[in-house]
């Protein structure tokens, strides 16, 4: 029989027997030249109907079977040719599978985009940056300090235990090895010039880009998923000025003072150990600080936080307005962290040439 009987109910929550009634006509029809579906005792249909028995209809239509449509109501008529001409269904093909080449091609257009995506986000935020810089009536101080307080306050115990230890274990490690040649003592200096110039600085801003890069690229993310953003735009507020702007001053603002207090905790870390280790007092430490240590090592690693915490606040934000689904915070919430990471380092490693090449 090649004629299929359309009746009772074809709702989205019935619909499962129907899939399967049409699956079993259409195996078994596969070859007919003509076949027929009957609507005489179809008592009601929704869109999910409609679009199966349409997407039958194109597969019938498909092997060149002609399918003729009776004893169709004229309400139902009119919904069928409504879908029908506005029904889109694209298979999944399984078994073709991207080549190499194609990947390799795919990665490079989807980076170039993005990163083109990138440049117009900053060039954009540079831009309102000026701005406010020539009308300061319109800066959000309390959202800047609110950003501030957030971004600063928990993280420095993170910080100080964590710039301890690691100049507790970078002056024990150089006086260990400079003991050998009897110039133990020449690890003060080295030490500190390399915290405050380079270890330092490093450290607390990847220690701040984890923690605030992930933050905000999940906080501007939920609020896009939630439509917050779509609802900020429609009621006349710049997203920019009102979300993006406060968060980048505050990270401006906090890095250096994030790094400078870094430095005292590395510092602190490197007396203790020279103290028992090596047996040299702490007014001796500072003594020889202040004799062999100039201020432009210090000052330098201060320089650069102010752009280490641009990088990682831009970098945070604009992932963050890229997620478009709940699935896309977790996935941009990590390429935010590994992005302002990857930027660090370059950035960290050109300033570093550069002041060598300039003798700073």
């Amino acid at each position: 029989m090649n004629i299929f009987k359309i009746e009772g109910q074809w709702k989205y929550f019935n619909l499962e027997p129907k899939i399967k009634e049409l699956k079993e006509f259409y195996k078994k029809n596969l070859n007919s030249k003509t076949l027929t579906l009957d609507f005489k005792n179809l008592e009601d249909i929704d869109s999910s109907g409609i679009v199966l028995i349409i997407r039958y209809i194109k597969l019938f239509e498909k092997n060149s079977t002609t399918v003729e449509i009776i004893n169709i109501s004229s309400i139902h008529n009119k919904m069928l040719e409504l879908y029908k001409t506005n029904y889109v269904h694209k298979e999944k093909d399984k078994d073709t599978k991207e080549n190499f080449f194609e990947k390799v091609g795919k990665e490079i257009y989807d980076s170039y985009d993005s990163f083109k995506g990138f440049l117009y986000f900053v060039g954009k935020l540079s831009v309102y940056l000026f701005y406010l810089i020539s009308h300061p009536k319109k800066i959000r101080f309390k959202a800047i300090i609110n950003q501030i307080e957030i971004a600063a306050i928990p993280i420095l115990p993170i910080i100080a235990l964590a710039l301890f230890l690691v100049g507790f274990v970078t002056a024990y490690q150089g006086s260990d090895q400079l003991n050998k040649f009897g110039a133990a003592i020449i690890v003060i200096e080295m030490s500190t010039m390399s915290m405050f110039r380079e270890i330092a600085p490093f450290i607390a801003a990847v220690i701040i880009a984890g923690r605030s890069a992930s933050s905000y690229t999940a906080q501007i993310g939920t609020m896009r998923i939630t439509e917050e953003i779509s609802a900020m735009r429609t009621m006349g507020f710049d997203i920019d000025i009102f979300l993006i702007i406060p968060r980048v001053i505050a990270l401006i603002i906090i890095l250096p003072l994030i790094v400078f207090f870094a430095d005292m905790a590395s510092l602190v870390g490197e007396m203790i150990i020279v103290k028992y280790h090596l047996g040299i007092s702490y007014s001796q430490f500072v003594d020889r600080i202040y004799e062999y240590v100039e201020i432009r090592h210090i000052l330098l690693g201060i320089l650069k936080a102010p752009l280490f915490g641009l990088l990682i606040a831009v970098i945070g934000c604009y992932r963050g307005l890229q997620v478009k689904s709940g699935t896309d915070i977790g996935k941009y919430t990590t390429k935010a962290v590994v992005d302002s990471i990857f930027w660090l380092i370059v950035v960290n490693a050109i300033i570093s040439l550069l002041s060598i090449q300039l003798g700073f």
